[in-house]
């Protein structure tokens, strides 16, 4: 009878437990990371007789979490990776839409200022349209600093967010270590599992793996391990390592990632990967660095080359031709010594006019081997690196080994470096060529007057005293370009060959070749005979009349073309009067579509497409894949409801499965209790 009374009992328990059970799966359908549990149940042990076994009834083994660990580290994945291409497709949407505007990006700006250098050119003796050149050389300028305004905020909102995401990890990591500690103390028996626990553990891991990408491994005791940045501990047991922020050794406005590893500070900024902080720092290093690299290269690129252009030619400002000044003024190369360094003298860097087409965006990282007396120096973009030699001859020189110049320069990438002395050995610095370039472009010239649209040097037909020529051939010569301006300058100056007059006077030998010799102020130079035999008469043939002794400060080509006559002569002359003359704007005119960057192979307006399209193309791409993560993600949870999430209608039903059974049990119970009485009754009478 007892038997018969513990069975029911046994079924009546364990039917409480499913009904505890199921209770517990619908209270927490909605709550996020919960873990369906099961209640497994198994048969007590049988009473053995001689005909059979007779069984007792029923118990409850355990309360199963319906978890796998695949489908669960398959959610964190996806989930990672979806957070960090959402946050990389919305940061670089917001750069690619700012670029490409019609309206606020360069394109309009640049269009206009060469289009005002071209009224300049049309007319360059009215007043109005010099001021116009000014006014959208301003407005230029305030372009580029607005976008690169706009960029520096969103570099500044990005640090901040970088910061809240690095608190939110240590919190998360915080919560997981101490669930560490509550399920290893309760973790000695495995048929008592803390399911609760578990869920609440995974689902830390989970809002962890939207910050970052995670690494996780299991304990016997029940605890986990989390790593971060290619395996950095970040949770070991109940212990955590703060995901620290630091500065920058090289900007201290700029904020890095560190964390603590045994008694040294690990800098983990470029290993962290995934999550919606791994997508800021892909967005920081990958899209806003290089935008504003490139967008600075296009400005220090225009502003050089008009630059030295302007610097080429005339204004009249006071009356006699006055050389240009620069038009704009260009950043300074930005250069950062280590925090490390101690008291070091920086190295001069400056942009190179003569090499301005090399120029690269980018860093440039430079130490110096006090070993090897050596500087290397390594373009961070693709790490080739380059090692300098102070104090070495041209001998040393090779493929990845640099001297400097006679004037103690390393050039290289469009940029000429000299370094400091007395280098401590593992001095570093940072060179950043373009990172101000856009920021740091301004205006120099205030006055209408001071725009140098003339050229130094006037050609033309060789004329008699009273002022006609006396040419009779068919040859023609082109306006003077000019190279070297300071030598220029001074060949204006009094008794100067541009002062007293340079003349080409086309000759002929008996055996028909043809030359013109050199006259400077009616002076025949010896020897000074410029060959003219060009394979094309009407594209005819230069001249640099530096080539000629004597002329050799006097940097000025000039284009002869045509058939002249024996006697035919062409002037150049220092220019005195040309208020009117456009040589010069013309030519600056012609820089908006020279190939002059990327060298020589694009024009401003190209780079800065370029870089749009590029740019347009990433962003699409990243919107492709996020697209497609977010497919995988909602397989991958779709995969893990499958097992571990609550179904309501199956619930429901368990409830009613349990319910009958609690029933039927509880009639055994008073069956039991019936046939129990009716014995006692019966003992009674």
């Amino acid at each position: 009878m007892a038997d018969f009374l513990n069975t029911g009992i046994s079924g009546l328990r364990a039917s409480q437990r499913g009904l505890a059970t199921t209770s517990h799966n619908i209270s927490n359908v909605n709550t996020d990371g919960f873990s369906r549990q099961r209640v497994e149940q198994d048969t007590t042990h049988p009473h053995y007789y001689s005909r059979g076994a007779i069984g007792t009834g029923t118990q409850v083994q355990t309360i199963q979490r319906l978890s796998e660990d695949t489908r669960v580290e398959g959610l964190r994945r996806h989930n990672s990776e979806f957070e960090r291409l959402d946050k990389l497709q919305e940061m670089t949407s917001r750069v690619d839409n700012l670029v490409a505007d019609k309206d606020a990006g360069l394109s309009p700006a640049m269009r206009e200022f060469f289009d005002a250098v071209e009224e300049v050119a049309n007319d360059p003796a009215n007043t109005v349209t010099r001021q116009l050149l000014l006014t959208r050389g301003q407005a230029l300028v305030d372009r580029f600093e607005t976008m690169d305004n706009r960029l520096l905020e969103l570099q500044n909102d990005v640090d901040k967010r970088i910061g809240q995401k690095a608190e939110q990890v240590n919190g998360l990591a915080h919560s997981i270590a101490e669930l560490n500690n509550e399920i290893r103390q309760r973790f000695h028996n495995e048929q008592r599992p803390p399911n609760d626990l578990l869920d609440q553990r995974d689902e830390k891991i989970r809002q962890l793996s939207e910050l970052v990408a995670v690494r996780v491994t299991q304990e016997r005791d029940g605890s986990v391990n989390v790593g971060v940045g290619g395996g950095q501990p970040l949770v070991v047991g109940d212990r955590t390592y703060n995901l620290d922020v630091v500065k920058n050794p090289y900007d201290p406005e700029r904020p890095e990632l560190a964390m603590q590893i045994g008694d040294r500070e690990v800098v983990v900024t470029d290993r962290l990967r995934g999550g919606s902080m791994g997508g800021l720092l892909e967005f920081r290093e990958g899209v806003l660095d290089e935008t504003r690299d490139d967008i600075g290269r296009v400005a220090t690129s225009l502003g050089v080359a008009l630059n030295e252009q302007h610097k080429r030619g005339v204004h009249y400002e006071e009356g006699e031709p006055q050389r240009g000044d620069n038009f704009f003024d260009v950043a300074d190369v930005k250069v950062s010594a280590h925090a490390a360094n101690v008291d070091a003298e920086k190295p001069e860097v400056q942009i190179d006019p003569e090499r301005i087409g090399e120029l690269q965006g980018g860093a440039y990282s430079l130490r110096y081997d006090a070993g090897n007396d050596q500087w290397q120096v390594r373009r961070e973009q693709d790490n080739q690196t380059i090692n300098l030699l102070p104090n070495q001859n041209a001998s040393a020189a090779g493929n990845d080994v640099m001297v400097p110049d006679e004037d103690g320069y390393f050039r290289f990438d469009g940029m000429k470096v000299k370094l400091p002395d007395g280098a401590e050995d593992g001095e570093r610095f940072l060179i950043e060529p373009t990172k101000e370039g856009a920021r740091g472009l301004d205006t120099r010239l205030s006055r209408p007057t001071q725009i140098a649209a003339a050229s130094p040097a006037a050609t033309g037909e060789a004329v008699t005293a009273t002022g006609q020529s006396e040419n009779t051939g068919r040859g023609e010569i082109g306006p003077a370009e000019v190279g070297d301006a300071e030598g220029v300058m001074e060949a204006l100056r009094e008794g100067g060959p541009l002062h007293k007059g340079v003349i080409l006077e086309h000759q002929q030998e008996p055996n028909g070749e043809s030359y013109f010799q050199v006259y400077v102020g009616g002076e025949e130079i010896p020897g000074a005979r410029l060959r003219y035999d060009p394979d094309d008469h009407d594209r005819g043939q230069e001249y640099n009349l530096s080539n000629v002794e004597g002329l050799e400060d006097l940097d000025v080509t000039v284009r002869i073309s045509g058939l002249p006559d024996p006697g035919d002569s062409f002037a150049i002359n220092g220019n005195y009067e040309g208020v009117g003359d456009n040589t010069n704007a013309l030519a600056m005119a012609e820089l908006m579509d020279e190939s002059i960057m990327d060298n020589g192979n694009s024009s401003f307006q190209e780079a800065y497409s370029s870089m749009v399209g590029d740019l347009g193309g990433f962003s699409q791409r990243v919107q492709t894949n996020r697209d497609a993560q977010q497919t995988l993600l909602r397989q991958a949870e779709e995969h893990w409801e499958e097992l571990s999430g609550v179904n309501l209608d199956e619930e429901a039903a368990n409830m009613m499965e349990y319910q009958q059974a609690y029933q039927a049990a509880a009639q055994v119970i008073t069956t039991a209790d019936e046939v129990f009485q009716e014995i006692l009754n019966a003992v009674r009478r």
